[in-house]
């Protein structure tokens, strides 16, 4: 007497169903994630103001200036010459 043995294995329809209901939990979860990164942070961003950054310089002293132009007009100095 010969006996066969079931070679494929059947997937009942609850199992089916699950499945596709896990990936279609993740697939909206992914598409929500996603739609509030493209949309919802860049309206945060612009809502948001950051402060402007100022910047603050040293006030120039025109006699140095003006005593700096008169040593380079000079002339005299050896790193002035060309070779």
């Amino acid at each position: 007497m010969e006996t066969t043995m079931k070679t494929s294995v059947e997937v009942s329809g609850a199992t089916l169903i699950r499945t596709a209901g896990r990936y279609l939990c993740r697939r909206m979860l992914a598409a929500t994630v996603l739609a509030a990164c493209i949309f919802v942070v860049p309206v945060i961003a612009a809502v948001s103001r950051m402060p402007l950054h100022e910047v603050h310089l040293p006030r120039i002293d025109s006699r140095v200036v003006e005593n700096l132009q008169r040593w380079a007009d000079d002339g005299n100095d050896s790193w002035s010459e060309e070779v």
